[in-house]
């Protein structure tokens, strides 16, 4: 309250207790007698009552008396400052002029009359000049001696104007505190040591769909549960010990969820400095715990991706990092069959190791076709589906397993590459889910990752194949090369000597051609030449000549001749039958390979002649080759193969079932009939029979 100066008296006083004076009459007409007398007092009950006047004529706090009608009997100087009039126009005049309300003061007054005690009431006074102040009028009934013992109530008047304004202005900071509480993100709560809330902010009662007076004052575990409770514990003992704790995990409320909340703990004290409970500022976390672990997955999927050699190393490693960040109970992998056209389980990981083993049995005998069950229906769709329990869905063929088991939220998502569809991965988990959305279209977004890794090792593993078969082809030509030209090499050796047998023999032949000129057709010729002259010689001396001698000449002349044709033919190329001569060299090769190769004991040359043709068979007992397997890769063959093509014909080997091998040249008539003017009368059969005894 205020403190008002204090004024300088400028009347006489009285006292209430029976003074000459009644201290609210009018002041003498002898001012000065009046104040003479007041500070020179005889007695000591005057000096007494001297100064209880002046103590409630000065009090720092406005008093008045009015009686039982209301009329102002007494008041102080602060009321007739408070109320704007002198004295002597308050005295005698009703306190319901000055009231704003005056039901309140009517009711105030009925209180007074019925009650012995003290009776306040809060009010605004409307002074004559100036604004309503607010006040508080305390009431208390007395008796006044100056007027025969009539009741008055003596009221204090207590300007409420500096309380009014500092309560305003306490209110508009707690209402900007709670502004500020309110909208901020974070929550608030004060909680006492007996764990009851004593406050909780809007953003903590929407987290828990409840208003915030439902929550105030009630236990912790009726809010959260025991599960929640016995999470927070420890933290809870830490601060009311007196330190600081700081945490960030999840915390299970009841009839919520398990969200993810950073907690901050402050002990709240008393003014002695004892702990009377806690202070907790709190943020919900759990979209960012959420995209932290999404990230988590993508990074973990992508390397698993880039080190894994193949996709059986792959999935199960995929499956379980997705199940663990994620916190799923079980994943499998579904690949599809192109054949059957189903999806058949190929991979299955599990949290705990022997906890679902109906779910795992079930999933490894089952396959699913097009949209049937959670697998079909995203092969169906490619795109992933997400059921919160799916216990109760109604295309999910093995809901009643996964019932048993406690399996409820469940989600899929579709492997494929460029549209095409390659596989599914599945998760499960005990709690019912509601579906994340964000989660879906990560997992869309890994799907096709995979996809792309499975379609790479594909073709990883096709591009191996073809290099392996590369390489077992570059190794078998090398081989045949290897083979060809140890044959060729063979051959050219053969054919040198061959052509050093060639040359011998046409220098045998020289020798013999200059032998047989020089022992017949010279020996002839010079013979002639001696005889031709004995008659000329004989003619020129006109002497008889012999006609035995001129027949010896033309004898001589005749042998020369023949000679000569002799020596003429053996000079020319000898005409010979190419259809005999090829045939007898496919002949010839095979029986020098099976000769060669077969270790035959018995090798058979057949020359049979059909209405389709003729044809050579070769065939020996020897260890003959693999079924599914044919010699085409020698030399020998490929040159036969010519040789018999060269005729018009066909060569075909194989292994007889009683063993052995069989080589088959096939000369159709239409090829006999081409060269049959060529070498008519020249018996084709024969010739070749011929050269044929002679290869035997």
């Amino acid at each position: 309250m205020k403190r008002l100066k204090r004024p300088v008296r400028k009347e006489k006083r009285s006292t209430r207790s029976g003074a000459t004076r009644h201290p609210n009459r009018l002041r003498d007409r002898d001012g000065n007698s009046s104040i003479r007398r007041r500070r020179h007092p005889k007695t000591e009950l005057e000096a007494a009552i001297q100064r209880f006047v002046d103590l409630y004529d000065f009090a720092p706090i406005a008093y008045v008396s009015f009686d039982r009608a209301g009329r102002i009997e007494e008041a102080n100087l602060v009321a007739t400052e408070l109320l704007g009039e002198p004295r002597d126009r308050l005295i005698g005049r009703p306190f319901a002029f000055y009231v704003g309300d005056l039901d309140l003061f009517l009711r105030h007054l009925l209180y007074c009359r019925t009650s012995q005690q003290q009776v306040e009431t809060e009010l605004e006074l409307k002074p004559r000049k100036g604004v309503r102040i607010p006040a508080l009028l305390c009431s208390r009934p007395i008796t006044s001696m100056t007027r025969n013992g009539a009741l008055l109530y003596q009221t204090a008047i207590m300007d409420l104007s500096e309380r009014k304004r500092a309560e305003e202005a306490l209110r508009a900071k707690e209402a900007e505190l709670e502004a500020v509480i309110n909208r901020t993100p974070f929550m608030l709560t004060r909680c006492s040591r007996d764990l009851r809330y004593r406050f909780v902010s809007q953003a903590y009662a929407d987290m828990l769909g409840r208003a915030p007076d439902e929550i105030a004052g009630k236990p912790i575990v009726e809010i959260m549960g025991e599960e929640g409770l016995k999470t927070i514990s420890p933290h809870i003992e830490k601060v009311l010990k007196g330190q600081h704790a700081e945490y960030e995990t999840e915390v299970s409320f009841r009839g919520v969820g398990a969200p993810c909340l950073r907690c901050v703990y402050t002990p709240d004290r008393d003014s002695n400095g004892n702990v009377i409970g806690w202070f907790a500022s709190i943020v919900d976390v759990t979209e960012w715990k959420r995209a932290e672990y999404r990230l988590a997955v993508n990074l973990a999927v992508t390397k698993i991706l880039a080190e894994s050699p193949a996709l059986s190393d792959a999935v199960p490693r995929i499956l379980q990092t997705i199940c663990e960040t994620l916190r799923w109970e079980l994943g499998d992998f579904w690949t599809l069959e192109p054949k059957a056209k189903v999806l058949r389980c190929l991979e299955i990981w599990e949290c705990r190791a022997g906890s679902l083993p109906k779910f795992k049995a079930i999933c490894r005998e089952r396959t699913f076709a097009l949209g049937i069950g959670l697998p079909g229906r995203v092969w169906s769709s490619l795109k992933p589906a997400w059921v919160p329990d799916v216990t109760k869905d109604n295309n999910f063929p093995r809901a009643s397993i996964a019932a048993s088991e406690g399996l409820h939220g469940g989600f899929a998502f579709p492997i494929f590459f460029r549209k095409h569809f390659l596989a599914v991965m599945e998760f499960f988990s005990r709690e019912i889910r509601e579906p994340d959305e964000e989660l879906l279209r990560m997992f869309a977004s890994i799907g096709s990752q995979i996809g792309q890794f499975m379609e790479r090792k594909r073709a990883e593993e096709a591009l191996q194949q073809s290099k392996e078969l590369l390489e077992v082809r570059v190794r078998e030509g090398t081989r045949e090369l290897r083979v060809a030209n140890t044959e060729l090499r063979n051959e050219i050796e053969r054919r040198k000597g061959l052509e050093g047998e060639i040359l011998a023999v046409s220098d045998r032949e020289q020798q013999r051609l200059g032998q047989e000129l020089h022992d017949g057709v010279c020996q002839h010729l010079t013979a002639v030449a001696f005889m031709a002259r004995s008659v000329a010689l004989r003619l020129k001396n006109h002497r008889v000549i012999d006609v035995t001698d001129i027949e010896k000449i033309a004898q001589l002349v005749n042998d020369a001749a023949g000679d000569m044709r002799n020596l003429s033919r053996a000079l020319h190329r000898i005409e010979d039958d190419m259809v005999a001569a090829q045939l007898y060299r496919i002949a010839r090769e095979a029986v020098i390979n099976a000769n060669k190769h077969s270790h035959a004991r018995e090798i058979v040359v057949r020359l049979e002649r059909s209405r389709g043709g003729m044809v050579l068979h070769v065939t020996d007992d020897g260890v003959g080759f693999l079924n599914g397997t044919e010699p085409r890769q020698g030399l020998g063959f490929h040159i036969m193969n010519y040789r018999a093509q060269v005729m018009g014909g066909r060569l075909e080997i194989e292994s007889p079932k009683r063993g052995g091998t069989r080589v088959s040249c096939y000369l159709p008539n239409k090829a006999l009939q081409s060269r049959k003017k060529e070498n008519a009368g020249s018996g084709l059969p024969g010739k070749i029979a011929n050269a044929l005894a002679a290869l035997i």
